[in-house]
């Protein structure tokens, strides 16, 4: 049944994308673009905008012969703008009624004047770069209160997921700057939800050289995709912008907002602060419901509430943020910032959990009431000096403190396969957690006099600790018959301290060998040192007697040394490096008081990379490599942690490093032409001694987890996503597919089981890519899971996902706006009762009553159907579980916005807008 709904979700969209592919292109206006010379001008951009603001309609490239063909184009009277570095911008004014229209030649003249990049950028709508795509910010429809991630999303090539992620052009943005400076580490999400998308003036997609190519000036292929955002002018001059905002609501439901920003030339101030009680910490607030992805691991965390990645319960926050940054000449500069985070959440839940152990399965319920308090502090710096043009150097830190205190209350009961109640307990934990960490990282990279020649070194230092104090109480009654049950009441007291160093030393030295060959040396020495002090008693309440008590000390040391040889050649479109890496480690582990378990190992893993980029826009790659993974402290560790009597974990001293080979293929594609972007990535893991669970649950349900070397695992993940325009309606579509297949093993009451998870999400939306006065976008996903298990198959589950959205939004006038979103959900599981559909609904109204647009009013509906559940599911190696927890349900807030500075806009020495 799920199957077949899936292919025919599949066949359909494989038909929409046919049809839409084979019948995109409208009747071009074409045209070659020549010098004054009379020579072809080759990546000149060639955009339309809409006559009546300027906005962008469409824009495309012109190739090694001048010549540029424009399609997806909607009827209207549009401002053809033509534009190449050295040459004055073209304008002409063109009326299109869905004919053809042939421009012959046109010829640009020489600029002879000295326009800075800023003016530039505010005449012409893209510029298109050898690296670089930069986009005139003025040229895409914003509200006044709109921040850097709705001005992102409207912009050709780039797309924000639900996780936060800024996807350019098929590759992910790893940073992105302002004026050419971090802003807060560069971090995407600070910046996205940050920054006011009327204050840019320029947004530059910048395929960046990694440092040691932009010294050595050799393309060693590791590129990434950074966002560099221009200030306008006005924003420059040393003066303070940014936004104030407050809303206050139903059910005593508030929120505050602060960002100030003081920008000069050589340095940056920037304040945030948050503070509010309707579940916002930054991330999307209509992240209500998330689905498992698949076959799930147990945290080892088991003993409190599992986290959700969505908003559950009740949350409080309150964050304040500071960013410094200097630049004390080009390419030299200073930065630091400093967060601080405080937040309260409670709620309530219920867990149901269907467990199997071979013969004896049994199903779990609880009620779950949990509170957790987090104090976080949180500092960077970073130092980079890339002014000379023989050496850069690098030096990143970090320190953090973060406290936690939790409370759990669990209220369980375990049922036999007749559905008779034989064991409940209340169980009660509170834990107090206060993590340290301090880290620094230094990098020296030198050019040498020879080209191409050329060594770095440097070293990264981490240290941290974590003092955890655990008092659990547990209840248990144990209905033997009827007649006879058993009492039982355990204390538990376990005071924890764990203490982990980690130092890291490297040199790599890369010499040429001649035309494009390079021998790249690299070697370097990993050091961990683990210890981890534990003091536990465990009482008996109900006769006031001590059971155990348990003192111990724990060490672990780790000793690794790397020599990587590569043989790499390097050309502008190709990158080939094959090599291997040499490894000896070591490891030392056992308590204190007796000898160490001493384990030594040699081997050599091998490396690959291929890469090649044909021309702008596209990349394909191929990235091989083998890695050694040593069992964790936990999974290592002699000594047995039954805090929770009824889940006790221990290690396995005799444990094996795993060896893993991963094999990937990734294919980024973006059009200029077309506009189209598909990227693909195929990546397959293969896992050999891989570290399995091992799992005993006896006839009182007291479930004993310990760890196993159990034969091979297999993962196969494949991504495919694909973007184009649909000339004639005016709208954009993007197909999505994902596709995960995982086996592994897991040993149940001493039977081996092997466990199988598939997972399937396809998704289709289309959007209209004209966003004059409105935007909208609609579409549906698809997720299905099946896991499947060896020992029991009628225990096989399988469940799905049905997520249908809409949203809308639209100018009514210059100043008023209204936008709503609305998604429908519809849930199916062959294991649970699970919710058969959820209907969410959020609306807002907003008004600009200033002509600056300074003001702005703000009414905000949430979950207006008021459905405040929230579900979180996974399926693990012997267990299913669903938890719903009660979530902050339908709230209308009142909400003010000034913005801070928004004078009128200077004119340029031109008369053009900065």
């Amino acid at each position: 049944m799920y199957k077949s709904s899936f292919l025919k979700t599949l066949i359909v969209l494989f038909f929409i994308f046919i049809y839409s592919t084979g019948h995109s292109q409208s009747a071009p206006i074409t045209g070659t673009v020549i010098s004054p010379d009379n020579l072809p001008i080759e990546l000149a951009t060639v955009s339309l905008l809409n006559a009546k603001d300027s906005t962008l309609v469409s824009y495309t490239i012109t190739d090694d012969k001048g010549i540029f063909n424009l399609f997806e184009i909607t009827k209207d009277s549009l401002l053809l703008n033509i534009y190449s570095m050295g040459y004055n911008s073209y304008y002409k004014g063109i009326v299109y009624k869905k004919a053809a229209i042939d421009l012959k030649t046109i010829k640009l003249k020489e600029d002879l004047s000295q326009l800075d990049e800023v003016v530039i950028s505010a005449v012409v709508p893209i510029q298109v770069k050898k690296d670089t795509i930069a986009f005139n910010a003025s040229s895409f429809k914003v509200n006044p209160d709109d921040n850097i991630e709705g001005l992102l999303k409207k912009l050709p090539g780039l797309d924000i997921g639900t996780d936060g992620k800024v996807i350019a052009q098929g590759n992910e943005v790893t940073k992105i700057y302002v004026d050419g400076k971090e802003f807060f580490s560069g971090d995407p999400a600070i910046v996205l939800k940050n920054l006011s998308a009327d204050e840019i003036a320029k947004v530059e997609i910048i395929d960046k050289n990694s440092d040691e190519a932009e010294l050595t000036g050799i393309n060693d292929g590791n590129k990434q995709i950074v966002i560099n955002l221009s200030l306008k002018k006005t924003k420059r001059k040393n003066r303070g912008f940014g936004k104030l905002s407050g809303g206050v609501g139903l059910d005593n439901r508030y929120f505050s907002n602060l960002n100030y920003n003081n920008f000069s030339k050589k340095t940056q101030i920037s304040v945030i602060g948050k503070f509010n009680n309707i579940n916002i910490t930054g991330s999307n607030i209509q992240s209500f419901l998330e689905n498992a992805d698949g076959l799930t691991d147990e945290s080892d965390e088991e003993d409190s509430e599992k986290p959700s990645k969505s908003l559950s319960g009740f949350l409080k926050t309150g964050v304040a943020g500071v960013h410094y940054g200097h630049e004390y000449q080009k390419r030299e500069s200073f930065n630091a910032d400093y967060f601080y985070n405080n937040s309260e959440n409670n709620g309530v839940s219920h867990s149901k959990r269907i467990n199997f152990a071979n013969v004896n399965n049994f199903d779990y319920q609880a009620e779950n009431t949990f509170s957790n308090i987090t104090n976080n502090h949180n500092l960077n710096f970073n130092y980079k000096n890339q002014s000379n043009k023989s050496y850069s150097l690098f030096v990143k830190g970090k320190l953090n403190a973060d406290k936690r205190t939790s409370y759990l209350g669990r209220d369980g009961s375990y049922l036999n396969n007749s559905n008779e109640l034989v064991t409940t307990n209340n169980n009660q934990l509170e834990n107090e957690n206060d993590k340290k960490l301090a880290n620094v990282n230094i990098n020296y990279i030198k050019r040498l006099a020879k080209k191409g020649r050329s060594f770095s070194t440097g070293f990264d230092l981490t240290s941290s600790s974590s003092d955890r104090d655990n008092e659990q109480s547990t209840f248990t009654s144990r209905k033997l018959n009827t007649n006879n049950p058993n009492y039982r009441e355990l204390e538990t007291l376990r005071d924890e301290s764990f203490r982990n160093n980690r130092f890291n030393f490297n040199f790599k030295y890369t010499e040429p060998l001649g035309g494009n060959y390079f021998l790249r040396v690299e070697t370097s020495f990993l050091k961990i040192v683990g210890t981890e002090n534990t003091n536990q008693s465990k009482t008996t309440i109900t006769n006031n007697t001590t059971e155990d008590f348990l003192s111990y000390k724990y060490r672990y040391r780790e000793n690794s040394y790397f020599t990587k040889i590569l043989n790499n050649y390097n050309t502008p479109k190709l990158n080939i490096s094959i090599g291997t890496i040499l490894q000896d480690l070591n490891r030392y582990f056992g308590e204190t008081h007796v000898n160490p378990i001493t384990k030594s190992q040699f081997y050599v893993n091998p490396t690959a990379i291929v890469q090649y980029r044909p021309n702008r826009g596209k990349k394909y790659r191929f990235f091989y490599r083998r890695s050694i993974k040593s069992p964790s402290i936990n999974q290592s560790t002699t000594v047995i942690n039954n805090l929770n009597p009824f889940s006790i974990r221990r290690g396995n001293p005799e444990l094996k490093t795993e060896k893993t080979d991963l094999l990937q293929l990734t294919a980024n594609i973006f059009e200029h032409k077309s506009a189209a972007t598909f990227s693909s990535k195929i990546q397959f893991l293969y896992t050999q001694d891989a570290i399995i669970p091992n799992i005993n649950i006896d006839e009182d349900f007291v479930r004993t987890r310990s760890y196993e070397n159990g034969g091979n695992r297999k993962r196969l993940n494949t991504t495919l996503s694909f973007s184009r325009k649909i000339s004639k309606l005016g709208l954009r579509y993007t197909l999505k597919n994902q596709n995960l297949f995982s086996t592994t093993n897991s040993i149940v009451n001493n039977i081996l089981n092997d466990v199988t998870s598939q997972n399937f999400l396809t998704s289709f939306s289309v959007e209209n890519h004209n966003k004059n006065n409105f935007d909208f976008k609609t579409g549906a996903s698809f997720t299905i899971n099946e896991t499947s298990f060896s020992i029991i198959n009628d225990l096989d589950r399988t469940y799905t996902k049905q997520d249908y959205f809409s949203s809308f939004d639209i100018d009514v006038s210059k100043k008023l706006n209204f936008n709503t979103q609305f998604d429908y959900l519809i849930f199916s599981d062959n294991k649970f009762d699970s919710i058969d559909n959820l209907p969410l609904w959020n609306a807002a109204v907003s008004y600009a009553f200033s002509k600056k647009k300074n003001n702005v009013l703000k009414l905000l509906f949430i979950d207006l159907l008021d459905k405040n559940v929230d579900i979180y599911r996974r399926s693990t190696i012997n267990y299913f579980e669903e938890t719903t927890t009660e979530s902050l349900g339908r709230y209308v807030i009142m909400s003010y916005t000034y913005r801070l500075n928004n004078s009128k806009k200077r004119k340029s020495k031109k008369g053009i807008n900065g």
